[in-house]
């Protein structure tokens, strides 16, 4: 290989949002490089934690012109059913009350994500599995970046470097260089994949409890039939060590007395896998040839499933942003076209994170008063049929 190899764009970052960047951008006939702190080994095993996302059908869309099927991946989720354990209030989100078939796909991240690098490897793309962007700097022209991995050092170039590398991203801090927003939620996500008794016949469930939400999601059924469902309990964090303490038989005793009696017993669980729940949002998305996106740019509470579907919209605009540079003839890595991306994100991502961070503490309490109010707005919109139609395309992401 040459010396400082030049692509069109560099990602840093193969999960859900990097690697669908690299395919939109890449089909659009550009030259993208991927590079992957993770060994390709490691991305190629089963996740035992079977973690797994409501993929949108809006993303799903984005998904299928990519030449991607989530259908194929996960189940259709035709029904959400949501409602408050301190109150009476609940709503009944439904597919065909907005003329569709279904509001999205229950997919495991890591099938996906292993999809979405099998399509690479057949377009093309480069992928640097096992390497990291050590260290990146940029002229008027250019972005140069340095790589590391157990055996070498290696330079490059590129127009633009998009950083889709999570939360903890050192690219952002180091190249973005604005305040970053940033509110730890005082719960823990405990998720796991459960067996039980009565199938999910397509529903979603979430339950607000005074100690946090509990989703369960239609998941595909395992190879002999039996119905699952994976869940995500969001709990205070000692509740949540309490939880993570117990025995199988003890937390699906628990579990079932928290969530109810809709589908019969939980049986069986799998590996269970906690994390702590916080918001996070970058006060700018661009900087001198450099953007950032996915989680790199903004994190939510799961309580409305929309982590991975911000990002994908986040790829919609970037390799839209990209393509009208294009077509005017301009540096797409410049300041005007990463400005577009960042006007268009910036505020629908600012206003999830605020909302669903508003939405924790509001459903997260005692409080009678704030009991009565979740109780009316529950009821109003069940009964306004626009607002419940409202409700239905922004949990599809159309």
């Amino acid at each position: 290989m040459s010396a400082d190899p030049h692509y069109d764009l560099i990602i840093s970052g193969a999960g859900m949002v990097g690697a669908s960047l690299a395919l939109a951008v890449q089909q659009t006939g550009l030259r993208v490089a991927v590079f992957e702190k993770r060994p390709q080994a490691i991305c190629a095993l089963p996740d035992k934690y079977e973690r797994a996302s409501l993929v949108a059908a809006g993303s799903g869309r984005f998904l299928q012109t990519i030449g991607i099927d989530v259908a194929t991946l996960g189940s259709a989720v035709e029904r959400m059913r949501v409602w408050d354990a301190e109150t009476t209030g609940s709503i009944h989100l439904d597919a065909e009350e907005a003329g569709e078939s279904f509001l999205g796909h229950i997919v495991e991240n890591r099938r996906l994500e292993q999809l979405l690098h099998a399509a690479l490897a057949e377009q093309g793309v480069a992928v640097f599995f096992g390497q990291e962007i050590s260290t990146a700097w940029a002229d008027q022209e250019h972005m140069h970046i340095s790589t590391s991995s157990t055996s070498r050092e290696s330079s490059y170039g590129t127009t633009l470097l998009a950083i889709a590398e999570g939360r903890q991203s050192l690219l952002r801090k180091q190249l973005i260089q604005a305040p970053v927003f940033q509110e730890a939620y005082g719960q823990d996500a405990i998720t796991a994949t459960v067996w039980m008794e009565k199938p999910h016949r397509g529903i979603a469930y979430q339950r607000f409890l005074p100690t946090g939400p509990l989703a369960v999601l239609p998941f595909s059924p395992d190879s002999a039939g039996h119905p699952r469902a994976s869940i995500v309990w969001s709990a205070k964090h000692a509740l949540a060590r309490r939880l993570m303490q117990m025995d199988d038989a003890a937390f699906l005793a628990a579990f079932h007395q928290a969530f109810g009696p809709q589908l019969g017993h939980f049986v069986r669980i799998g590996e269970r896998n906690s994390y702590p729940l916080s918001g996070l949002h970058s006060s700018r998305y661009t900087g001198d040839r450099c953007v950032v996106l996915g989680d790199s740019a903004h994190g939510v509470h799961p309580l409305a499933g929309l982590g991975v579907n911000l990002g994908f919209r986040d790829v919609t605009a970037l390799a839209q942003s990209i393509q009208e540079a294009r077509a005017r003839h301009e540096d797409w890595g410049d300041r005007p076209a990463l400005h577009r991306y960042q006007r268009a994100r910036r505020p629908d991502n600012l206003v999830n994170v605020m909302t669903c961070g508003a939405l924790s503490h509001l459903f997260s309490n005692r409080s009678r008063g704030l009991a009565r109010l979740r109780d009316l707005g529950m009821l109003g919109t069940g009964l306004l049929p626009p607002v419940k139609r409202f409700l239905i395309r922004q949990a599809m992401g159309l």
